[in-house]
């Protein structure tokens, strides 16, 4: 038996859910398959439970992709966009310095209120169940654990591969990659880096407010400016996340990839010898890494430059974000629909674009959902006419 609807949105996370309830306030039949037992699995767990869900702050140079694309999107759904169209389903937002969250600083507002809408325009929801064929001939037929689904629309908003445990998959590539799609090297984003020597298991625990620099070959390629944690196999915190993606690339071609900690990035390296000269070491850094200071044969250099080697991230399974995916070429920036296969559309974590952290990544999500649902609601109308 086939049930049959108007648009069938595969995957019940931010993307889906978004696209799901705008296209069916507006009296649009949807269904939405989610693999996972529960939808908004990930979403829930987002920002540490809180859900920075987008940021004032929207630029291009917050995403690495395709730049042309990204500036047109982000004009397209300005933060104010997604906030608004947030207060329809009865979720207020909070802002403290550009990072914009729920009111409730809890990921579950976001969840109930777009479940809640989903409810109230009579989206259809399937848990638990896994698509495992799309085949097109005039409609759309999607096989699943839960039996045949016919459609005039397909919407792709299966996320990406990182963070396993949170419902992060590679069924959505495959998906696409079914109706010729290509899709690039997968990478994680966002997540901490596994680094060579002893040092980490002495010290882990401690946080340092420091900058920290990327060297790839010898050659500084990124640095940033926060607290970096200390964890007995690296290190790992915001500074880090921002940089992952680009370590993970050059180790995967097999370059030197080191990281510089700068502990105390607001004094120059005369003003820390002068320091040490008169005070020691013991106000510039955290307890645990005094000793390991103290036997350094250049005190000055060890807390301006302490130079390590990276060996890995720590994997897609604890990455927050794929970096990689389906080229945004190969869909048009206007609709989000596939240029392979007409009708058929996709979103968020599944395209090659990642952001950095603070409510970039789901702002992307939310965006092309958005501008995927605006164009299906037009096509409808045209048909109708």
């Amino acid at each position: 038996m086939k049930t049959q609807c108007d648009v069938i949105v595969v995957g019940g996370g931010a993307s889906g859910l978004l696209c799901a309830v705008m296209l069916a306030r507006k009296g649009v039949q949807v269904t939405v398959l989610e693999k996972n037992h529960r939808i908004g699995k990930k979403l829930s767990a987002t920002g540490n439970g809180r859900c920075n869900f987008t940021n004032l702050h929207m630029n291009e140079n917050c995403y690495y992709g395709n730049s042309e694309f990204i500036s047109h999107l982000l004009t397209e759904v300005p933060a104010k966009c997604v906030i608004a169209e947030f207060e329809k389903y009865g979720i207020l937002h909070r802002e403290k310095d550009g990072y914009v969250y729920p009111h409730t600083n809890q990921a579950a507002t976001v969840v109930n209120g777009l479940y809640h809408a989903c409810t109230q325009f009579g989206v259809t929801i399937y848990e638990d169940c896994e698509v495992e064929q799309i085949t097109k001939k005039k409609e759309f037929l999607v096989h699943t654990s839960k039996g045949d689904f016919n459609s005039a629309y397909v919407v792709l908003a299966t996320g990406g591969k990182a963070g396993k445990e949170s419902g992060g998959s590679e069924s959505g590539y495959s998906l696409a990659e079914s109706f010729h799609h290509t899709v690039t090297k997968l990478y994680p984003g966002l997540t901490g880096l596994v680094c060579d020597g002893v040092v980490w298991n002495k010290t882990a625990g401690t946080r340092v407010q420091g900058t920290i620099s990327l060297m790839i070959d010898g050659k500084t390629e990124a640095f940033e400016t926060g607290e970096i944690q200390i964890v007995k196999n690296g290190v790992s915190g915001i500074p880090v996340f921002q940089m992952c993606r680009i370590a993970a690339k050059a180790l995967d071609e097999n370059r030197l990839v080191e990281g510089v900690i700068d502990f105390v990035p607001s004094l120059s390296k005369e003003e820390v010898k002068n320091w040490i000269k008169k005070h020691g070491v013991e106000g510039l850094l955290p307890q645990k890494w005094v000793p390991l200071c103290k036997r350094a044969k250049n005190p000055v250099e060890f807390v301006k430059t302490f130079r390590f080697v990276i060996r890995d991230t720590f994997g897609m399974e604890r990455a927050q974000v794929t970096a990689g995916g389906v080229p945004v070429e190969e869909v048009v920036q206007d609709s989000m629909e596939s240029k392979k296969e007409k009708q058929l559309y996709l979103l968020g974590e599944l395209l090659d674009v990642d952001g950095i952290c603070g409510g970039y990544n789901l702002h992307f999500a939310w965006s092309t959902a958005m501008i995927a649902a605006k164009h299906i609601l037009q096509l409808r109308k045209e048909n109708e006419k």
